[in-house]
């Protein structure tokens, strides 16, 4: 599931849903609805959450897993 993807880059960042909103530039209710599941990430919102955790060495489990939605 995405929101459980999510949780794992906040996780292993250190950060807050408001952070890692302001990160990829978007709303931080759209991150909370992510993580909870209520709505799923367009496309280029899911190429933008790849590039920030290639960008920031996150575990390659992690990125593989976003590779394969």
């Amino acid at each position: 599931m995405f929101g459980d993807i999510i949780k794992k880059v906040r996780k292993q960042l250190g950060i807050t849903q408001e952070q890692l909103a302001r990160e990829l530039d978007i709303s931080f209710s759209t991150i909370n609805r992510w993580e909870n599941g209520h709505t799923s990430p367009s496309k280029l919102a899911r190429r933008r959450l790849l590039e920030f955790c290639r960008n920031n060495n996150l575990d390659t489990s992690i990125i593989s897993e976003l590779e394969d939605l």
